[in-house]
């Protein structure tokens, strides 16, 4: 009887641990294809980025405060776009709005190719 009780405990074990892993997997699988943002009311849409940021992913907001265009005080909405029409990854289109002559030296060659998203240091 002892043997039976730690096989079916052994059994809760491993569907609890295989459980575990399919919501893992599910949650990375969402953030591949883009968390969905949480609803915002129309005033908070005007708040600045960053200052939600700063406590929902703060690795990012201080990626980008210690880069060179957080130091410019270039705002996340001048390249990502607004809440409205926000992409993950800009467009070279927005990287043109600032940096033109580069676009044109680089055609061919999106910015995250030689830049780190968000520290803008060339990659080695």
């Amino acid at each position: 009887m002892v043997r039976k009780n730690i096989g079916v405990k052994h059994a809760v074990s491993m569907l609890a641990m295989l459980a575990l892993m399919l919501c893992a997997v599910s949650v990375m699988a969402s953030k591949k294809e883009g968390a969905v943002h949480p609803e915002l009311t129309e005033q908070e849409q005007l708040i600045a980025c960053a200052e939600c940021h700063k406590e929902a992913t703060p690795e990012v907001e201080k990626e980008w405060y210690d880069s060179v265009h957080g130091i410019a005080m270039v705002k996340c909405y001048q390249c990502h776009g607004t809440f409205g029409e926000f992409a993950v990854t800009p467009t070279k289109e927005n990287c043109a709005t600032c940096h033109a002559d580069m676009l044109d030296k680089e055609p061919n060659t999106p910015c995250w190719e030689c830049h780190v998203p968000h520290s803008f240091k060339a990659k080695k």
